[in-house]
């Protein structure tokens, strides 16, 4: 019965270094909880995809915008 309580990731410690952070835990984008020290995408091998997700956002947000032809007189 033990088993899947211990398997459970608790949602107070840092997903790497497993440090208690309480309040002061930080939220990544790849659903992962992180301490100060590990909480930037380059220092915990972040699997979510910045660019991509930017790119996307772009796209969205500036559609693309045809000018009419101009009729020569």
């Amino acid at each position: 019965d033990k088993s899947p309580e211990k398997a459970k990731q608790k949602k107070n410690r840092c997903f790497l270094c497993r440090k208690k952070v309480g309040l002061t835990g930080f939220d990544c984008r790849c659903g992962n909880l992180f301490c100060g020290v590990h909480r930037y995408s380059d220092l915990h091998n972040c699997t979510f995809d910045y660019k991509a997700d930017a790119a996307e956002k772009i796209r969205k947000e500036n559609p693309v915008v045809v000018g009419e032809k101009i009729q020569k007189i």
